[in-house]
């Protein structure tokens, strides 16, 4: 077996337009395709990060309960997303309205990351690769 690479991620979301709105146009995501379900309602929409990866996101009409990033959670912590400017995507992510959750801090992987939450609270990490990134090795 090959794994080639993560072809999605997924989250479920309470309003799927403040989604689309907070990863196509805050982040440029691309809105690629939806899918329905057995009686055609929709289901799950496809935004596409880069050529070939994806993110799920499903309607949740039943507001279930979201993972957070609590250590204390089994399960799903949160995306990341790596950028070539840290500094720049703050900036960005400010200008556009867009959750900052944290100060951009030097992380022990010696990489440099940035915290914000979609509208449902799904956490997303911006992360900046250094010549010593752990990553990188």
């Amino acid at each position: 077996m090959t794994i080639k690479r993560i072809a999605h991620a997924s989250f479920k979301v309470t309003d799927m337009a403040k989604a689309v709105a907070y990863y196509c146009d805050g982040l440029g995501f691309t809105d690629k395709f939806e899918l329905q379900d057995d009686q055609g309602r929709p289901w799950i929409k496809y935004l596409e990060i880069t050529p070939g990866q994806f993110l799920e996101l499903f309607y949740d009409p039943d507001n279930q309960p979201k993972a957070t990033h609590g250590y204390d959670l089994d399960g799903f912590l949160h995306i990341s997303l790596e950028v070539d400017d840290i500094q720049q995507t703050k900036r960005d992510l400010e200008a556009k309205g867009l959750a900052v959750d944290s100060e951009i801090k030097y992380g022990p992987d010696y990489s440099y990351q940035l915290w914000s939450s979609d509208p449902d609270g799904n956490q997303i990490e911006f992360m900046q690769c250094t010549g010593k990134s752990l990553q990188m090795r």
